[in-house]
């Protein structure tokens, strides 16, 4: 795989909430809500990227326990746009398993957003070249252990294996 980025801890990946709260999903490391702060519009926190560029990339992510007002969230749960001009790639404003294709040619972000005085889940992200999702949705759901390493090897970060606890970028984590 060429360009693969587990974001395991989303949290730490994510900026300044706009309107909204962000925190860890009790019990999964893997995941963050997303909370609109009383009486607040247009509720997200957002990651930026400076690269690659010029490559199609896929951002996939699950998201459920969708709470709120759903009409009211702008441009979808998921944005993905250019920066410096702002240009509008790609959104997605569906639960479940949620995979975007894009193109960027410059800095971009990936927002994630929530109704307004509501919530949602955002678990398992990751972003990689369409390339490497092609090839991972070729091997299978069920061959990943969420973590990007199969599970013929003993699995991801979750497992205790020394190599796995000196490393915790091994699979290129965000700091």
């Amino acid at each position: 795989m060429t360009y693969l980025r587990n974001l395991t801890y989303p949290r730490m990946m994510l900026g300044n909430p706009n309107n909204s709260t962000v925190s860890m999903i009790a019990g999964n490391q893997k995941g963050v809500t997303i909370t609109a702060q009383e009486g607040r519009q247009d509720c997200f926190t957002q990651m930026w990227f400076n690269t690659p560029r010029d490559t199609s990339l896929v951002f996939q992510t699950d998201i459920w326990n969708v709470v709120g007002d759903q009409s009211t969230v702008r441009n979808g749960y998921v944005l993905i746009a250019e920066i410096d001009p702002w240009n509008s790639l790609c959104s997605a404003a569906s639960a479940g398993r949620t995979s975007l294709k894009f193109t960027p040619t410059r800095d971009f972000i990936i927002r994630l957003a929530c109704p307004d005085s509501g919530s949602a889940n955002f678990t398992q992200p990751l972003l990689m070249t369409e390339a490497d999702w092609n090839q991972m949705r070729a091997l299978g759901e069920g061959y990943f252990d969420g973590d990007l390493m199969p599970l013929t090897n003993g699995g991801g970060c979750n497992n205790p294996h020394p190599v796995h606890a000196a490393h915790p970028d091994h699979w290129g984590l965000a700091a």
